[in-house]
C-alpha cells in the first residue's frame, strides 16, 4: 500500500505492526463425547452456577499465582502482571473453555527470546552479531499452570465424570 493511499485510509504501517499486542488466549477446553450430557446438566441451574463459580475461583487463583511467578524471575516493569486476564466461554449455561490472555511480551520473556535471539530446537540461539549472550528463558507461566491443573481436573470430575480436559493449547511452546 502506498504512502498516500495509506494516509487517506487513516492508518499507518507502524500501527498495523504493533496492533497485535495481546497474546492468547491460552486455553483449556472441557470436552465430552456429545453435547447431550451438557444439555441435560443445564436443566439444574444451581449445579451449573456452582460449577461456573468453582471454575472462576480456580481461574482467579491461577491469575493471582502468576503475579508472584513474574516477580520471582525479576522481570522488569509491571505491564505483564497488569495485562493478565481470564477468559471464559459458555455453552448451555456452563463454562466449556477457559483461558488466559496477557501482553505479547510474556511469550518472549518465557522463551528467553527478543531482538537478536530466536528459539532453535528448544534452546535460545543468538542471531545478532553483537558481543555477549544475555538471554535466558524465564518460565513464569507453564509451571504455575502445571501446578494448578490437577485441582481443575478434580473440579470437572466432580461435576461431570465423563468430561476430559484438553490442555494442549494452554502451555507456551
Amino acid at each position: 500500500m502506498g504512502y498516500f493511499k495509506d494516509q487517506s485510509t487513516g492508518g499507518s504501517n507502524r500501527n498495523r505492526a504493533f496492533s497485535k499486542s495481546w497474546e492468547g488466549p491460552f486455553d483449556i477446553e472441557i470436552k465430552e463425547d456429545g453435547i447431550t450430557d451438557r444439555y441435560m446438566r443445564g436443566s439444574d441451574a444451581q449445579a451449573v452456577d456452582d460449577f461456573n463459580k468453582k471454575i472462576m475461583e480456580w481461574g482467579t487463583k491461577v491469575k493471582t499465582s502468576l503475579g508472584p511467578s513474574i516477580s520471582s524471575f525479576d522481570i522488569k516493569g509491571n505491564r505483564l502482571n497488569k495485562s493478565i486476564r481470564n477468559t471464559y466461554y459458555y455453552e448451555f449455561g456452563e463454562i466449556f473453555r477457559l483461558g488466559f490472555a496477557f501482553a505479547r511480551e510474556g511469550i518472549f520473556v518465557h522463551k528467553g527470546v527478543s531482538r537478536g535471539y530466536v528459539m532453535r530446537g528448544g534452546t535460545v540461539a543468538k542471531t545478532s552479531k553483537t558481543v555477549g549472550f544475555n538471554r535466558i528463558p524465564k518460565p513464569w507461566f507453564n509451571p504455575v499452570i502445571e501446578q494448578h491443573v490437577p485441582e481443575l481436573q478434580q473440579i470437572i470430575h466432580d461435576y461431570a465424570e465423563n468430561a476430559i480436559l484438553n490442555t494442549v493449547r494452554i502451555y507456551i511452546r
